[in-house]
């Protein structure tokens, strides 16, 4: 029997969180169908080494040419649930808001966990502030639909998702996200958040800076809100 549930965790020299965040997700989603898919990015630290040898964890080496946004799209493809729910393997993503994700998908189409709602937050004070102004921009400038357009942490029907043309929201890197919600809001699907906090990076060192992502954020967000 399929699962009900898929969980895609891309992966790139994450060895020092992987297995940490692998095991809470088996705990917060024991009373839930679940399959966690692991695409690793030939992580040289040995990520893959350690996740294959897990029974509970369905995981893949991508092939060809690679990046985070083709990583999850490698996944989703993969998958056997019907709920797709994309998060990091960081610890930034906190797997306490999966269910939460998932109960408020019963009255919508997309579930995005959003740092800038009541009850939600991040450990990293400045960071906190500069997406929250990035994000308000977006949302009172370029018409982005919430609060949270550069979440990362979502859940969404398979079926509505595959809707939306998988191929024209998963390449590059974080932008991806921009690209799934304002598709979202352009085919008319009724997208709702849940408040989430970002913790501090278990181990190992962040490949993501705002300063170096925000002129892609903007060109990506420049694009959706003049040609789609």
């Amino acid at each position: 029997m399929n699962p009900t549930l898929s969980i895609i965790l891309p992966t790139y020299n994450e060895s020092q969180n992987i297995i940490k965040i692998i095991n809470t997700i088996h705990k917060v989603c024991k009373n839930i169908s679940h399959e966690i898919i692991v695409v690793d990015d030939a992580s040289p630290d040995g990520t893959y080494e350690k996740i294959k040898k897990f029974p509970s964890v369905r995981s893949f080496l991508h092939p060809g040419t690679r990046g985070l946004g083709l990583s999850i799209l490698y996944g989703i493809k993969n998958s056997r649930g019907h709920i797709i729910l994309g998060m990091d393997a960081d610890g930034n993503h906190d797997p306490h808001v999966i269910p939460h994700l998932l109960s408020s998908l019963q009255k919508a189409d997309l579930v995005v966990a959003s740092r800038f709602i009541l009850g939600g937050g991040m450990s990293d004070t400045k960071r906190f502030w500069a997406s929250f102004l990035f994000n308000n921009m977006l949302q009172r400038v370029f018409g982005f639909p919430i609060t949270d357009n550069t979440s990362g942490i979502y859940a969404i029907h398979k079926i509505k998702l595959m809707s939306l043309g998988l191929a024209d929201i998963y390449y590059g890197y974080g932008e991806y996200h921009l690209r799934l919600v304002w598709k979202a809001k352009k085919a008319g699907l009724t997208i709702t958040e849940v408040p989430v906090y970002y913790g501090k990076r278990l181990g190992g060192e962040s490949k993501s800076s705002l300063l170096v992502m925000i002129p892609t954020y903007l060109k990506t967000a420049l694009a959706l809100r003049f040609t789609l």
